[in-house]
């Protein structure tokens, strides 16, 4: 009956109730459960912005090298259209004129072979049918005395060209002085030159040749040969059915070296360490290798034998052919940068040991106390078990209780005496902890600026940002470990009560806020006088009008205080037209750590309404809100009303 009655006794006292052994250990391994899971999610977002980032500056290195490859070959296709149209000016000419000289020609070609270096020749080469040979040779000599229809033998001796159906010489060419041997000789025997001719006169459109070598003062160069048929008008009605097809006239050729049409397209250009390489697909569909451009950045340092990290291809069109154009870097061009992705790993691990090893202090000592109140417990639970056995031995219950009384009276005094000074070492540990944590973050600050000064001129935008982000993330960090001191130490610490107009004391906190130029706030008039904490009360109003003007969501608004008096009690209210809160998020606002909207767009700890809350309840009042989402918000708290004496 005795042990029942200390039992229930003690519960009720202190809620202590005996536990089995071996329950403490695995207890205590549980405690630091929220240590492990801190670091476990902060390297998995370190690790997850460090890939993020990466794959971001690699992504935009990707879409520079593809713009840079682009412009180049868009260039390049331009070129060699231009390199097409002096062709088919020059079969143009031809078509509009019925007799064109050996001096005509020269005049119309001249512009053109000045403005580009890379043709080799421009040619008119017509069709001689043999029964015209003799007429045709009599024709050109009038103009050019030794002209005469030649072939070449395997040994590359000039001879007369025997007799044939079809005769195709060069009757002019330009410029003279580099191709006079080519004047007169019959293109229809030469083995790449003939299927060219053959090929434009059947489909009637311009028409390109393979890759061709030939020798030049720099040695050898790939060339192409372009070929467009010109026909005789043809004088029969358009419109008949049977009407006979177009005679060929001649064709204008033009022969172009790559070399020089890609390096003037790409002169122009601002070097990006682009090579590019240039391949003639034939009949079969195989790749071989023109032409390779490579970037002036290159220095003279070799084609890579490995493959390249970045590669960009497109099909060019060269008259009826089509070159495969392939884009590479140059060594050391468009290389993805890491520094951002060892920054900001670096940074993360650091912010996650520091908060571990916070979260780990702060359950440690949490730890030590528990284990401190368990051993008081249980010394209390032996005294009172003393005191049961006093109780047993005395006879008179009266005397008994009184014993007990005096007894509970002077323990109930040594564990208040002990709490109080277990509180005051608590708060010391709190100021004590946030010097320690306050001076790394101090350190990571300065570290991110002497970072940026020292590597002002080497960092891109994008690093900047990332470093005035890590600043913005320790300043957080600070704001965070004051707002809960001030948290920790509401109730502990209090001012005198004085007189305190409210009216007043809420101007200098609107005057101290300096709200933005698009913001009115309107204090009713007849606020009261009241004996309080001007400190805390104080505390109160700035942060919920600070609170109104951070979270409005606009550049322009209102904000309204007002009071009443409720007798014991004066009910003050703080209501805004802001963007307002969603029913749903009431409680939360006033949680720890809780905020709305994001942490990187808004500067905010998460403590300011819970550090309000605490302070209405210490002293005796409450708070709620009223809002709805694009109703604005108001804030509603009662204050004791004690008034001064009249």
């Amino acid at each position: 009956m005795r042990w029942g009655l200390a039992e229930k006794y003690l519960t009720r006292i202190t809620g202590w109730r005996p536990t089995g052994d071996g329950q403490g250990s695995k207890t205590d391994w549980w405690g630091y459960f929220p240590v492990a899971w801190v670091a476990a999610v902060g390297i998995s977002i370190t690790l997850a912005a460090s890939v993020q980032s990466y794959r971001w500056e690699k992504r935009q290195v990707e879409i520079a090298f593809r713009e840079a490859a682009q412009e180049r070959i868009l260039v390049v296709q331009q070129e060699i259209t231009h390199a097409l149209n002096i062709v088919q000016d020059i079969a143009s000419f031809f078509d509009a004129s019925a007799i064109v000289g050996r001096r005509d020609f020269r005049k119309f070609v001249g512009p053109a072979l000045k403005r580009y270096p890379g043709i080799r020749s421009l040619q008119w080469v017509p069709v001689v049918l043999a029964a015209d040979r003799s007429a045709f040779i009599d024709q050109a000599r009038r103009s050019f005395p030794p002209f005469r229809i030649i072939e070449t033998t395997p040994s590359g001796e000039p001879v007369e060209s025997g007799e044939r159906p079809v005769h195709y010489p060069v009757l002019y060419i330009q410029p003279y002085s580099s191709n006079k041997q080519s004047l007169g000789l019959d293109l229809g025997l030469d083995p790449i030159i003939s299927p060219l001719l053959n090929e434009a006169q059947s489909t009637k459109e311009p028409a390109a040749s393979q890759g061709i070598s030939f020798d030049s003062e720099t040695g050898e160069k790939q060339g192409v040969v372009v070929a467009i048929p010109v026909f005789f008008e043809n004088e029969e009605d358009n419109d008949a059915i049977n009407q006979p097809p177009l005679e060929i006239r001649g064709f204008a050729l033009g022969t172009f070296y790559v070399e020089n049409i890609v390096e003037r397209a790409v002169r122009n250009l601002r070097s990006a360490g682009i090579d590019i390489h240039f391949y003639q697909i034939d009949a079969a569909g195989e790749q071989q290798l023109l032409y390779t451009h490579l970037s002036r950045l290159r220095r003279g340092k070799p084609l890579d034998t490995e493959s390249p990290s970045l590669s960009y291809g497109e099909l060019l069109s060269a008259g009826n052919r089509q070159w495969q154009v392939i884009c590479n870097p140059a060594p050391g061009k468009f290389e993805t940068e890491i520094t951002n992705s060892w920054i900001i790993l670096a940074g993360g691990i650091a912010f996650t040991a520091l908060l571990s090893i916070y979260v780990g202090t702060l359950i440690g000592w949490a730890r030590q106390v528990r284990q401190e109140v368990d051993v008081r417990t249980s010394q209390l639970w032996e005294t009172v078990q003393d005191l049961n056995r006093e109780v047993a031995e005395r006879k008179s219950a009266e005397q008994e209780l009184q014993s007990l009384n005096e007894t509970l009276e002077q323990h109930i005094a040594s564990r208040t005496a002990e709490a109080d000074r277990r509180a005051q070492y608590l708060e010391q540990f709190a100021y004590v902890t946030s010097h320690d944590l306050k001076a790394p973050l101090r350190a990571v600050s300065n570290l991110a600026g002497w970072i940026e000064e020292d590597l002002n001129e080497k960092l891109d935008h994008a690093s900047k940002e990332q470093l005035a982000l890590l600043r913005d993330r320790v300043r957080r960090m600070h704001n965070l470990i004051e707002g809960l001191l001030e948290y920790s130490r509401v109730g502990r610490t209090s001012e005198p009560e004085n007189e305190v107009d409210t009216g007043e004391l809420i101007k200098e906190i609107i005057d101290s806020l300096s709200p933005p130029k698009g913001f009115r706030i309107k204090v009713q008039e007849d606020m009261p006088t009241l004996y309080v904490d001007r400190l805390q009360l104080g505390q109160v109003f700035s942060n919920l009008i600070s609170n109104s003007l951070r979270h409005h969501g606009g550049e322009k608004g209102k904000i309204r205080i007002t009071s009443e008096d409720l007798g014991e009690f004066c009910k003050f209210s703080v209501c805004d037209n802001g963007q307002g809160i969603d029913p749903k998020y009431h409680d939360k606002v006033f949680m720890m750590f809780q905020t709305l909207n994001s942490g990187d767009v808004e500067n905010s700890t998460g403590i300011g309404l819970a550090l309000v809350k605490k302070i209405v309840e210490e002293h005796g009042g409450t708070i709620r809100l009223e809002s709805d989402v694009g109703k604005g918000t108001c804030f509603y708290f009662t204050w004791p009303s004690r008034r001064p004496a009249a």
